[in-house]
């Protein structure tokens, strides 16, 4: 059943459902629910009629329906759910036609109590309404034909089996009926009026055909391709098989490929397909042949002439002559025949081979090119007009060498060699120059003068420096395959012996001048002796034949036991740079200074210094005086922290740099300026306690009095306890 049908039904059931639904409230529920005791859904009213039908434009009436006892009803447009209602029956309109069969559909509720029927009744209103007829059920032997209600139960109908007799006839319900009987591939041609129906409903007229078991398919045989102009087959009326039937087109073109197709008799054989032959019409070819030459050179291999064309298909045949022979010159005809059964517009053809006789290229010879030189470019085409090309392509200029033309294929020509020869470059073989010593005089170099083994040339530069080295460069004259020749002059520089000035304290054992220097010149002193008393000049003359120059030295004499003490100030206790500056006593002389273990420095101030006892040692820089050693220096500062954790390093706090001062003392206080402790630099300091309760870790801060140079001061500051 078609999907809008079983949708009707289902409406109408729907509508059934609610009707009964709307009777089995009794009095007393009805009741209750106008009071507001329950919430229970108000039955639905009933339509009168729920399916109307009209003709297009035919005056319609409003639409009606029975409401319950105090009901009211309510009427709606297409909303099943939600929209706008209204208590004033519609009318419908009958402008417009229905779609598809599609009716227009109102809905109608009713409300009793404040409460809406639910679901909302639907109206259906259908115009032009026509028959929906087709084929339900097809066998190889019967059609059922089915139809829908048009608000009437009976008709007229006529059908027709494959163009034969019609038969007539009244049908009342249901809404199908069934044509037997029949044979397979059969049509029927089925025709339904409604009676009594409004003059909009038309006759609907439905064709169906039986379905077929037994199919018998002609069976033509296939037409081999038919050369053009050649006679072509008759279109046989009956299949090989027996099915009789007619061609379109009834006759085989033999100038052009085409389809014919057989259609079988419809009334003998009505399950019978149809078949379709092509026929293809080859059309008639002269032979081609691409691979043959038109010329071939004189003795070169010979074509071979083929025995299929290029033509597709390929024609087949045989030459006459059969082989090409390239040792006689001038042209030859070959005769193609084809074969036979062939589609060809003539059984012979000829080609035309000539036999051109080959020329040499003439390229000139190349004279010798000295190695280096630029190298003539190797042209492609020779005098005669020849082209090719060259191997190598580019002519090396450093290696003698034979060089091969190959003409281009399809030019009677052969190949021509070259040789080329490479002169090598003669090597100036100018004696090398022996080093000198700088300012002596330079050897002369000769221009235009020709070397030992007969290279002619200029130098650059053209003369030798005496100060210092260089490279001196022959370059051959033009028009001599030789090279350049490269001198290099080495010019020794005159060197210092390497004797340094030196100091010796007065009095002491003079030292031996040496006659050899450190790098090794040798050569005589004056003074050839140390005056061991006095500060003097001492000049070294090296020998001759050595690259060296005088040297000068002095020879300082530093007085003995200048040093004899040091004194020292140190800045104010407790400054933040504490600075101790050294002042050496003596006659004379340059000293170094040291502080504690650290190294030795030319300047006598010290920056920095921790607090505490210092070690200085002053000594004279020429050793030419005895070390003098102080430990007594001290610096006052103090502790910034101390950790009284009891492991036996810096458990205490004190500033026991002051512990000479008997009459120093010290005044400890936390942060907000309790006094926590007094204590004396000559004591065993502050443990961090106070009553006997350990402190908690922070800075504590201090005041002490002191006495420096005699006068008192105090110094406040503070530290930290850790912990």
């Amino acid at each position: 059943m078609k999907k809008k049908h079983r949708s009707f039904l289902y409406l109408l059931l729907v509508v059934c459902l609610s009707n009964i639904a709307l009777h089995a409230h009794s009095a007393s529920e009805m009741e209750t629910l106008r009071h507001g005791i329950s919430v229970l859904a108000t039955p639905p009213p009933t339509p009168t009629p729920q399916f109307l039908y009209y003709c297009l434009n035919e005056s319609a009436v409003p639409l009606s329906a029975t409401a319950s006892t105090g009901g009211t009803l309510r009427w709606y447009g297409n909303d099943a759910t939600g929209g706008t209602f209204s208590t004033n029956a519609p009318t419908p309109s009958t402008s417009t036609p229905a779609t598809g069969g599609s009716p227009i559909i109102f809905y109608v509720t009713q409300e009793i109590g404040g409460v809406e029927s639910s679901p909302r009744t639907a109206i259906y209103v259908y115009v032009n309404q026509k028959l929906d007829l087709y084929c339900q059920t097809v066998t190889p032997n019967s059609i059922k034909f089915d139809f829908s209600n048009t608000g009437q139960a009976s008709y007229t109908y006529s059908y027709s089996i494959s163009g034969g007799t019609p038969v007539t006839g009244t049908h009342t319900s249901p809404s199908n009926f069934t044509v037997t009987g029949l044979s397979e591939g059969q049509t029927v041609e089925f025709t339904l009026t409604a009676m009594g129906a409004k003059t909009c409903v038309t006759p609907e007229v439905y064709s169906c055909k039986t379905t077929c078991v037994n199919n018998s398919n002609p069976n033509f045989a296939q037409i081999a391709p038919i050369c053009s102009g050649d006679p072509a087959p008759v279109l046989a009326n009956t299949s090989p098989n027996g099915i009789t039937g007619t061609w379109s087109p009834a006759t085989v073109s033999n100038t052009a490929s085409g389809s014919y197709v057989f259609t079988p008799n419809p009334t003998a054989f009505p399950c019978a397909t149809t078949q379709t032959l092509p026929v293809v019409i080859t059309p008639r070819a002269t032979p081609t042949f691409t691979t043959i030459p038109t010329t071939v050179c004189q003795n070169a291999t010979a074509p071979v002439l083929p025995l299929n064309s290029n033509n597709t298909p390929s024609i087949s045949g045989t030459w006459s002559p059969s082989t090409v022979n390239t040792s006689v010159l001038g042209p030859v005809t070959y005769t193609f025949t084809a074969n036979a059964g062939q589609c060809v517009v003539a059984t012979k053809t000829t080609a035309t081979i000539t036999v051109q006789a080959n020329v040499a290229p003439n390229f000139a010879s190349i004279g010798a090119i000295c190695t280096g030189n630029p190298v003539p470019v190797l042209a492609t085409a020779s005098p005669n007009g020849i082209t090719g090309t060259w191997a190598p392509a580019v002519i090396n200029n450093t290696t003698s060498s034979s060089y091969v033309f190959t003409p281009t294929a399809g030019q009677c020509a052969t190949k021509q060699t070259l040789p080329v020869t490479i002169t090598p470059r003669t090597v100036p073989n100018f004696p090398a120059i022996a080093s000198f010593c700088e300012g002596t005089t330079a050897p002369i170099l000769d221009n235009n003068v020709a070397s030992p083994n007969g290279v002619s040339g200029t130098w650059a530069p053209a003369t030798i420096s005496n100060t210092a080295s260089g490279s001196y460069v022959f370059t051959p004259n033009a028009n001599q395959c030789a090279t350049n020749q490269t001198l290099n002059v080495t010019v020794n520089p005159r060197i210092s012996p390497g004797f340094n000035s030196f100091s010796i304290c007065s009095g002491s054992v003079p030292p031996v001048l040496q006659t050899t220097s450190p790098n090794g010149i040798k050569g005589t002193w004056s003074p050839a002796i140390v005056n061991n008393m006095n500060t003097g000049s001492y000049i070294f003359t090296p020998d001759s034949n050595q690259c060296a120059n005088p040297e000068t030295i002095v020879v300082t004499v530093i007085p003995s036991n200048t040093l004899t003490d040091f004194q020292w100030t140190v800045t104010e206790a407790f400054a933040e740079n504490q600075v101790v500056t050294i002042i050496a006593i003596g006659s004379g002389g340059k000293y170094l200074y040291r502080l504690d273990d650290g190294p030795f420095q030319e300047s006598p101030i010290f920056e920095y210094v921790s607090s505490g006892y210092h070690t200085v040692t002053v000594i004279d820089e020429g050793g030419c005086s005895l070390p003098i050693v102080r430990t007594n220096i001290l610096v006052i500062g103090y502790p910034k922290y101390f950790t009284p954790n009891a492991d036996g390093y810096n458990d205490r706090w004190n500033i026991f740099e002051l512990q000479d001062d008997v009459g120093s003392k010290i005044h400890i206080f936390d942060r907000y300026g309790k006094l926590l402790k007094e204590i004396t630099p000559d004591g065993i300091g502050w443990d961090g306690t106070y009553n006997g309760r350990p402190m908690p870790g922070n800075d504590y801060w201090f005041v002490v009095e002191y006495r420096e140079n005699d006068i008192l001061k105090k110094f406040k500051s503070h530290f930290s306890l850790k912990r």
